[in-house]
């Protein structure tokens, strides 16, 4: 006899409203740890050697992304499914494949960065990006450790080591140099950066191997390695787009405007994360339940998932947007006093946010649905947008114009997703939340 769907459906709507009350409280944790990191380094390292940080810093996380080759976001529909219906050797085999190809395509992403930002960056040291450079590994790694303990349903611990653990290790480091009396340079900032990823990777490992054990007992079954490349490859491309998207304002700043200014938009777009984090948080618990329920064709579940996840998204994030607003001016001078000067930038910034957890976990529906060769060619052309506006921007209006450039390429491929996740799909992941019209098309 098939479950009752009343009683399912209220089972997925505990979960996530569970699981979401832990996320976003790890999350709170995660981004006041983080916080407090950034406002520790930019005291003990001055403007100058703050900007030279943030900026390898972003070159790091950029190309973190792609280093995953695309396994932190297959996971969640591979490990999903092979966990649901028992198949263990394939599990196995999936893992370990993921662990080779993160690790030699984050050896070659550290190389390139180097290349690329030596030739490219505007006065960072050498040692500095080196480090930088060094930090992918771990990131890299932690990436598709906390997406594999997801698929599992923990959802504190998929978190905890990358939002918490990580950053307080890099506070105790820190605070522990300064404590001493020693002086910091962007360099060993990225060094004890690298470190503390490290460590948390290593806490992180001990985990899932405790969790996965019994299932990876089972000899390791290899046949399915096509399928796996060829959906974490157009994933792996898109994450990259993504974090570039994220990340490019500070690096074109860095680059065209030079480090200070790229210090002061890092601080603005920080605090403008907090707005949509409830969304990430979100996406965190609903992104197995989302390859869960379109592999079983339940479109309602998709909806109910969808909807919730938007509307609870979009409400902290107006919430939150309206207080940044009134008290974005002294937190930014927590940074130091000429960071209020990136209070407009942050203004501007907070209106992509909103528009960002209006449209809800658009991506999953595309990434998780097998339409990510789709979900790529939008992503290309919102980094397309983003980097002739800021090109553009960037030269008159510095941090101003990075901050329109940001919030209008995030407005316009959300907004584009939405419309063609409806039209295919059939589903409305916004905070309205209309219901499903038409079947799949495929």
């Amino acid at each position: 006899m098939s479950a009752d769907p009343l009683r399912q459906s209220d089972s997925v709507t505990r979960f996530l409203l569970k699981g979401s009350f832990v996320s976003i409280a790890l999350r709170i944790g995660g981004v006041a740890l983080g916080y407090l990191a950034h406002v520790l380094l930019s005291r003990l390292l001055g403007l100058q050697n703050y900007g030279e940080y943030v900026v390898a810093l972003g070159w790091a996380l950029v190309l973190a992304l792609p280093a995953r080759v695309g396994f932190d976001n297959s996971a969640l529909r591979f490990s999903t499914i092979y966990l649901e219906d028992g198949r263990f050797g394939s599990l196995r085999g999936y893992v370990q494949v993921a662990a080779v190809a993160v690790g030699l395509s984050s050896i070659l992403a550290g190389i390139l960065m180097v290349l690329l930002a030596s030739r490219f960056g505007k006065g960072i040291p050498f040692a500095t990006l080196v480090w930088g450079a060094v930090t992918i590994l771990p990131l890299a790694l932690l990436g598709v450790g906390s997406a594999l303990l997801r698929t599992t349903r923990r959802i504190f611990a998929a978190q905890f080591y990358d939002q918490l653990l990580r950053p307080g290790l890099l506070i105790l480091l820190v605070g522990g140099t300064a404590v001493a009396g020693l002086a910091l340079h962007a360099a060993t900032a990225l060094m004890f950066t690298a470190l503390a990823a490290a460590l948390a990777l290593g806490a992180l490992l001990v985990h899932l191997l405790r969790v996965l054990a019994p299932q990876l007992r089972t000899a390791a079954d290899y046949s399915h390695w096509r399928e796996w490349f060829s959906l974490s490859i157009p994933l792996l491309i898109m994450g990259a787009m993504q974090e570039l998207l994220n990340q490019l304002e500070i690096i074109l700043l860095g680059t065209l405007a030079g480090p200070r200014e790229a210090g002061l938009f890092s601080a603005a777009w920080r605090l403008a994360s907090l707005a949509p984090f409830a969304l990430v948080s979100l996406s965190v618990v609903s992104g197995p339940l989302v390859a869960s329920a379109y592999h079983r064709r339940d479109r309602a579940e998709l909806h109910r998932i969808t909807s919730l996840s938007a509307r609870i998204g979009l409400a902290f994030a107006v919430v939150a947007s309206g207080l940044l607003l009134v008290v974005g001016r002294p937190l930014l001078a927590l940074f130091g006093p000429e960071f209020p000067q990136a209070y407009p930038a942050l203004a501007i910034l907070l209106g992509g946010a909103i528009v960002n957890a209006f449209t809800g976990i658009v991506g999953y529906l595309l990434t998780l649905t097998g339409r990510q060769n789709q979900g790529l060619l939008i992503f290309a052309a919102g980094l397309i947008v983003s980097i002739a506006l800021n090109l553009l921007l960037i030269p008159p209006f510095g941090i101003v114009g990075a901050a329109i450039a940001s919030a209008t390429a995030l407005s316009c491929w959300n907004l584009a997703m939405l419309i063609y996740v409806r039209r295919v799909i059939g589903i409305d992941t916004s905070a309205i939340g209309l219901r499903p019209t038409g079947p799949d098309k495929g």
